[in-house]
């Protein structure tokens, strides 16, 4: 069988809580943390910012440029190098600095209020200026989130389900299981056989790259005589699903006369479609596994990207004001 190496990165399995806790635990508790704390302190931030912006616009447009513009505005700079900490917090799993389902929950709540507490910061005073291209790379960041919130409430429990509670490794070491299966009962069977097989063990492909783990389709290819040239002459056909060595070896079975032969064939025939189960949870498995990941691949650059932006917005106000 070939494995590929994973030549896009992924992720050790993320553990949110010093307790152990997994993504799918930890998505039942951050929502509710505390009795909903950062989502009523969040809420408490917007109505406030609104109801002043709302008693403030009586007196003079609402703009970056007042009073209130630079409050909001600050309070929104504030949360924005705060909601960077998270990823700091994250990887210091016996931090003091409070527990890492309370910096979730406050990252996911916080992190929307800003989008609100930003707009009305700038009076909804949009242009071509660097100051829209840090709220547009703002709401980037923020939409990515939210995707994030949603990837990982979803995927790992799919994840868990998909592979029947087993790990990656079980299942590579079932695969490797019914490959020895599949040499053992092949072996007392002619060489054209034995070729098939042989041919679908060490052409079955699994990962890949970016494009193919996110695709999650089988890859896999088998070796066969072109029907058209005859041998030696032979062509890769596609063998997703291990579909053509099933057909090749039920064609055998079809035409099997001697009860031996038949019932090594019968044998074959049914670890060959275990094993095409087994692939495809594992393809399965690679492709939640890379969708997990990939919102963080996006989320990161945009937050690095957001931080430059606020720095040049504020340099710009106080520069050139």
């Amino acid at each position: 069988m070939r494995r590929t190496s994973w030549l896009w990165p992924v992720l050790a399995p993320l553990r949110f809580d010093e307790s152990g806790i997994g993504p799918k635990l930890m998505h039942e508790s951050f929502i509710n943390y505390r009795n909903h704390r950062y989502g009523v302190f969040a809420v408490a931030l917007c109505l406030g910012a609104v109801v002043t912006s709302l008693i403030d616009s009586r007196r003079e447009p609402q703009n970056g440029g007042t009073w209130l513009g630079y409050t909001l505005g600050s309070i929104a700079a504030l949360l924005i190098c705060y909601l960077a900490l998270y990823g700091v917090r994250r990887r210091s799993f016996k931090s003091p600095a409070g527990s890492a389902a309370g910096w979730l929950s406050a990252h996911v709540y916080l992190g929307v209020a800003v989008l609100c507490i930003a707009t009305l910061h700038c009076g909804f005073q949009f242009g071509w200026n660097v100051h829209t291209s840090a709220f547009v790379l703002m709401l980037l960041v923020s939409i990515s989130g939210c995707w994030g919130v949603y990837v990982y409430a979803r995927y790992p429990g799919l994840m868990i389900r998909q592979r029947g509670n087993s790990s990656r490794e079980t299942l590579l070491e079932q695969l490797s299981t019914l490959d020895r299966r599949a040499r053992l009962l092949v072996s007392a069977l002619d060489e054209r056989l034995q070729s098939y097989v042989e041919e679908a063990i060490r052409r079955t492909h699994l990962g890949g790259g970016v494009w193919a783990q996110l695709r999650g389709r089988d890859r896999s290819t088998i070796l066969i005589p072109d029907a058209l040239r005859g041998p030696p002459f032979a062509r890769i056909v596609s063998n997703e699903g291990q579909h053509v060595l099933i057909q090749r070896l039920a064609q055998e079975h079809a035409g099997a006369h001697e009860a031996s032969f038949a019932a090594k064939l019968q044998d074959l025939l049914e670890v060959a479609s275990e094993k095409a189960v087994l692939v495809g949870k594992l393809q399965k498995d690679i492709q939640l596994q890379g969708l997990l990941q990939f919102w963080l691949y996006c989320h990161l650059p945009l937050c690095f990207g957001l931080l430059a932006a606020l720095v040049i917005h504020v340099l710009a106000v106080f520069l050139y004001r």
